[in-house]
């Protein structure tokens, strides 16, 4: 028999803490959930105003803003599952190994601004952040990855 969805909310987690914010309701929790992701993509689609500055040799501005971006955009399932739920997603068997080039990429931004200063740092990881968080988001996306594999096989082939 199929089970209708209740908009009212999903089931409660069984320990009521595992929520990051347990005392607000369901929809207060999608609500921070939607501010969080969309401002996260927001900065990331602003950051690309800045995009020119690669194309000039100085990469940080965007660098920066997409990576506060994707920071933020992935605070905002806190407000859902709470970063116990997130970490224990992010270490998923399926996505493990994505999930850890992804934050070590996102540090190695931060470290190649202002501790290296080095510009090709900042590409390379930046890169490599793109390529990761494209890669994860697609982990939760039903035939996603395939998807991505076939279309690169076919670009690869031309």
């Amino acid at each position: 028999m199929m089970q209708i969805f209740d908009i009212s909310g999903p089931m409660k987690p069984k320990n009521e803490n595992e929520s990051l914010f347990p005392s607000l309701s369901y929809k207060e929790r999608l609500m921070g959930f939607a501010f969080c992701s969309v401002l996260g993509y927001f900065i990331q689609i602003l950051s690309f105003g800045s995009f020119i500055g690669i194309l000039g040799g100085s990469p940080n501005k965007f660098a920066l803003t997409y990576s506060l971006g994707n920071i933020l955009a992935l605070f905002g399932t806190a407000f859902l599952i709470g970063f116990k739920k997130q970490f224990e997603n992010m270490i998923d068997k399926e996505r493990k190994m994505t999930s850890i080039i992804f934050a070590s990429s996102l540090v190695m931004i931060f470290l190649s601004v202002y501790l290296f200063k080095s510009k090709l740092l900042v590409l390379i990881f930046l890169v490599i952040e793109f390529c990761s968080y494209t890669w994860y988001v697609a982990s939760y996306i039903p035939f996603a990855r395939d998807c991505i594999k076939g279309c690169l096989k076919n670009i690869i082939k031309q």
